[in-house]
Formats: structure tokens, sequence, C-alpha cells
């Protein structure tokens, strides 16, 4: 059973799909990391300050930025390159 259940903002997909396959396939594979074994030493993981229950999780240069809520859901808001992530 997985830990967490992972939704994507129309804007998240957006962003993915405009990734290379490369690129998109690590960031996917970092996400089925998160809802399977949540907040892993294996992946980078850190909550952002001044956001209550919101983290940004590292992909090479990616920034995925996501909410964590209560009912155990993640809501990923954005995928952007950390020029453009904060």
């Amino acid at each position: 059973m997985s830990r967490f259940e992972i939704y994507l903002e129309r804007r998240a997909v957006r962003q993915l799909e405009r990734l290379d396959r490369r690129m998109r396939e690590r960031i996917l594979k970092a996400l089925r990391m998160l809802r399977d074994y949540g907040f892993t030493s294996s992946l980078d993981v850190k909550k952002m300050r001044g956001y209550r229950g919101h983290y940004r999780l590292r992909v090479g240069d990616y920034r995925i930025l996501f909410e964590v809520l209560e009912s155990r859901r993640i809501i990923v808001y954005s995928i952007l390159h950390r020029g453009r992530a904060y």
C-alpha cells in the first residue's frame, strides 16, 4: 500500500509535458518514490519556509513544489527549473 496519493495540478502537468523525455522520466520516478516510501532519505525534500505544509523536491536542476494535506494527499502545483522555482 502506498503512503501518499499524488495529484498534479493542470499547470504542473503542462510543465512536465514540456520537459525532455529523460528529465520527465526522472521526475516521475522521484514522484513514485515519494508516493511509495514517503519522505525517504534518498529523496532531496525540504520544507519551504513560511508556508505551512509546503515542500520542494529536487531532481537535478528542477524543483517539484508540492503541498501535503492531512489526508495523506500530495498536491504538486509546480515543476520548474531551479532558477524560476522560487
